[in-house]
């Protein structure tokens, strides 16, 4: 049985082995990359295959080791803690998902992510849980992600040309526990590229190994509070409307936060305090240098910003979660033309209900107060969704929002424009993040109010399709009038987008974006060009 199963593994990893060599070799390219690309090939493809092979380990290839295994062996399964696989979580925090924005606490997603996975194989899965837990005070893993995307007219002008890319994400985390109230965790991540279109840039592009999280965690045993200082992430915050990636110059790369996080449960169970500081600097090297530097990428962020953040959540009404969120950030001058400096407060309340199994809404309004680039500031924004699931066989849901972010009205006067803070990630567009037509800042998400509305369905197991349209207004117009804006119209356009993702097992995932945005009248006619963003992608985890 065992020989068997063996023998099946083998071919897989042969059909990995050719399928990563399919991969990398399918574009053809000059004489003069030609042997760059079979040496990085080489490398990479070693890595491809080594992943393939630990989590092909997980196929229905070995379901019949998994039957003959005893009943008592195939329960004792070692699930690690959340906490140590948030690098197969974060992987959503990339995607337009609407369904995303709307993350549970942290406690809740670890009640959830403890649980038995139901499609584990006995003894393979527990096998893999093992070499990630080799001993009591040690975690570890690993992910790949592998993208291909292609892009045209990203700045809404015929006269931009495509793009091609393909990006491999490596990374490697490990936990340690040397006690049970204190631990340490930290991981690396490297990033290669390959430029296929325009001609002029195409090369490999070999990335630089940086620690994007590196942190100390005290919780003592029992206790109602944790402490954690270091490089780290706030995910599970549950406010990733504002508060979602702390490194917003450097795409979907890293979203980590310098700081210190302190979580306080009270005693009644039905409030939690978060308080958080922070101290993010704009460059890369000013805290952990990475190891092979790129200057190219250096700037993480505008700028070197300093703040806090408290929030309060309440659970006390069923179904109910109440938050109260303030925010302080001061910006110090930036060396990037795009940068912004100033002192603002951000205070935002948001609530969440689910009515019953089939209704269910979120929503949050934000006020924001204070001085930016040496104006006053006053500025506004608020989204609400609700969300209705069929609860049929196809697990089918519905939901219908509308979000407005204030403008800025330009001049000497108070800037009204909304900061987005820490949530200009591909929330609403993924073209968004490449587009700079209204300001020089990757989805700088202001001057916009639009209602939307989306569908998802799992028509299969494992298998998911959604989608959104969103018609999109300006309620001012601060550029009105020059070579890219026209001087009294106010719709930006049409965005739609689309998903399918797939789970070969709970260590491969995939998924299919295609998203477009149609512009309007906003713009003047030679900035009305039609946009597209085409993704492919692999998640291996490990």
């Amino acid at each position: 049985m065992i020989r068997k199963s063996f023998l099946k593994n083998a071919n897989y990893i042969s059909a990995a082995y050719y399928f990563s060599k399919v991969v990398f070799l399918f574009d053809l390219e000059p004489s003069d990359f030609v042997e760059k690309r079979r040496m990085v090939n080489a490398k990479t493809a070693r890595i491809i295959v080594i992943l393939a092979a630990l989590t092909i380990s997980s196929s229905p290839c070995m379901a019949e080791d998994a039957a003959a295994a005893p009943k008592a062996e195939q329960n004792n399964i070692d699930t690690p803690a959340v906490a140590a696989d948030a690098a197969e979580v974060e992987e959503d925090a990339d995607q337009l998902d609407e369904a995303a924005e709307d993350a549970a606490p942290q406690e809740e997603a670890e009640q959830t992510a403890i649980q038995p996975e139901k499609t584990s194989k006995g003894l393979t899965e527990e096998w893999i849980q093992k070499t990630k837990h080799p001993v009591s005070w040690l975690k570890w893993g690993a992910d790949l992600r592998a993208r291909e995307e292609y892009l045209t007219n990203p700045q809404y002008n015929e006269a931009d040309e495509d793009k091609h890319h393909q990006r491999y994400r490596f990374r490697v985390w490990a936990d340690v526990m040397p006690t049970e109230y204190f631990s340490f965790g930290t991981r690396a991540m490297y990033v290669l590229r390959n430029f296929i279109d325009p001609k002029a840039s195409r090369e490999w592009e070999s990335g630089e190994v940086m620690f994007d999280n590196l942190y100390a965690t005290l919780e003592p045993k029992d206790s109602n509070w944790r402490l954690r200082i270091g490089r780290q992430e706030l995910l599970d915050m549950g406010q990733n409307w504002i508060v979602q990636d702390g490194t917003t110059r450097d795409g979907s790369r890293t979203t980590f936060f310098d700081g210190a996080r302190f979580t306080w449960k009270f005693p009644d169970e039905e409030n939690t305090l978060e308080a958080v500081y922070l101290y993010q600097c704009a460059k890369s090297d000013a805290w952990l240098p990475p190891i092979d530097m790129q200057k190219s990428r250096q700037y993480l962020a505008e700028d070197d910003i300093q703040g806090g953040m408290l929030l309060l959540r309440n659970k006390h009404f069923e179904n109910t979660t109440l938050d109260g969120l303030v925010i302080y950030k001061h910006e110090y001058p930036g060396d990037l033309a795009s940068s912004i400096y100033g002192d603002s407060v951000t205070m935002q309340p948001q609530v969440t209900v689910k009515w019953n199994d089939n209704w269910s809404m979120v929503g949050r309004a934000a006020l924001q107060v204070g001085k930016r680039n040496d104006r006053n500031f006053l500025a506004y924004g608020g989204d609400a969704k609700v969300t209705y699931s069929f609860q049929d066989v196809v697990n089918s849901k519905l939901w219908v929002g509308f979000e407005y972010l204030s403008g800025d009205k330009g001049g000497n006067g108070t800037d009204n424009g909304f900061d987005p803070l820490w949530g200009r990630y591909p929330r609403i567009s993924e073209i968004m993040a490449y587009t700079r037509v209204d300001s020089g800042r990757a989805c700088d998400y202001t001057n916009m109010y639009s209602p939307y509305i989306g569908y998802s369905m799992e028509p299969w197991e494992n298998v998911r399709f959604a989608g959104t349209y969103r018609p999109m207004f300006a309620p001012e117009n601060p550029l009105g009038g020059d070579a890219r804006h026209s001087a009294n119209s106010s719709f930006k356009g049409h965005l739609i987008y689309g998903i399918a993702e797939y789970s070969f097992t709970k260590h491969i995932k995939t998924h299919a974006v295609i998203e477009s945005i149609i512009p309007g009248n906003f713009y003047t006619p030679d900035y009305r060009a039609t946009a597209l963003f085409i993704r492919g992608q692999v998640f291996l985890t490990w």
